[in-house]
């Protein structure tokens, strides 16, 4: 039976058997527009509560700061009318603060509940509202110095590079970037949870924390300018709390940050790195996670700005591609003419001469 089909027999009660695809359907529409609207991971907090005696799922989120409650409602009255779905009802809640509710479904069957709240107010400063700003990091150089690799060093607007270590120019982008004032970390292999190559002497579970001691004691000793560290993959080793443990500890005694690339939503980086007294922020985009051309590198910096426009601060992880080179130089003049500051990790946690700093 066609998609037509089904959502017409439970939308007039007919039969509720096609009830479960069709909520898939939704959830899946509902994910989409959201996506496209600017909400990344961490922004949309998802729950099972109970709807005239059903279960159903409920999406509670603040509206992306340039829209309102009522034209997100509008995008996904849209999003779930390419699914022959509705919005079933709304209503505006004011015993939690102002929010707008919206249920999702086919007639009288409701899927789905979404809270849209108000877009959050900027921060405020002494001189009033604060620019929105992002912090870019450009990950996985140290292999050459080449056209690509030079072009990211003269974007001319601050950011951070991740320099792989043990590569055969890994000292010589360190010192390019070091004459260009740009701040940088020790971009450290770490073992994935697939069959992937991290690179050379990756920290892994087996490891025993001496020895991962070790291998960031050797790193910070011969990369004397890096602020901190990021992971370079660690889909295994970031969720493992021992490894993690031991990982901060070593960052903790050599006064190093860590940023965690988030390469899996169950990091326990943030957990170990407040334990240990280890400043920590976390990745919220990929801009070019996979082979992204330079129209979807593009899309992802507007979105990224969204972002940093609804949060005031938005941090994002980019790689030397020629697309991503293309896309930077195009894209950010004009987030920067749009508002939009770009900061580096160093100036998110200030310290005395941290950029200049040097490790025993």
């Amino acid at each position: 039976m066609s998609d037509t089909g089904q959502a017409f027999l439970v939308r007039y009660g007919i039969s509720r058997h096609f009830a479960p695809q069709l909520a898939t359907r939704v959830d899946v529409a509902v994910a989409e527009k959201l996506l496209a609207l600017g909400l990344v991971r961490g922004d949309v907090k998802a729950r099972t509560v109970a709807d005239g005696g059903r279960r159903v799922r409920e999406y509670t989120f603040a509206s992306p700061a340039h829209l309102t409650p009522t034209m997100v409602q509008v995008e996904l009255r849209r999003a779930v009318q390419t699914v022959h779905g509705e919005i079933v009802h709304a209503e505006q809640t004011h015993d939690k603060g102002e929010a707008l509710v919206l249920a999702l479904g086919f007639g009288s069957l409701v899927t789905h509940r979404v809270v849209i709240k108000p877009p959050p107010q900027p921060p405020m400063t002494a001189q009033g509202p604060r620019r929105p700003r992002i912090a870019l990091i450009i990950d996985d150089l140290g292999h050459n110095m080449n056209r690509t690799t030079r072009g990211i060093l003269g974007l001319g607007v601050p950011f951070t590079v991740a320099v792989l270590p043990e590569l055969r120019k890994s000292g010589e982008v360190l010192e390019a970037a070091r004459k260009r004032g740009l701040p940088a970390l020790l971009h450290l292999p770490m073992q994935p949870a697939g069959d992937e190559n991290p690179g050379k002497h990756p920290v892994t579970v087996e490891m025993p924390p001496e020895k991962i001691d070790a291998l960031i004691g050797k790193h910070a000793s011969e990369y004397k300018t890096i602020i901190g560290v990021n992971n370079h993959m660690g889909s295994r080793a970031t969720t493992d709390v021992p490894t993690m443990q031991a990982v901060m500890k070593s960052l903790r005694k050599r006064e190093l940050l860590f940023v965690d690339s988030q390469t899996s939503p169950r990091s326990v980086g943030r957990r170990t790195a407040k334990e240990a007294g280890v400043w920590c922020i976390s990745n919220d985009l990929f801009l070019d996670d996979k082979e992204e051309g330079v129209e979807e590198v593009s899309s992802n910096l507007q979105r990224l700005a969204t972002l940093a426009r609804r949060r005031g601060l938005a941090v994002g992880i980019a790689h030397p591609h020629p697309e991503t080179l293309q896309a930077l130089r195009t894209m950010l003049p004009r987030l920067q003419a749009r508002g939009i500051e770009f900061v580096t990790i160093e100036s998110l946690h200030p310290q005395p001469n941290l950029a200049t700093r040097t490790h025993p």
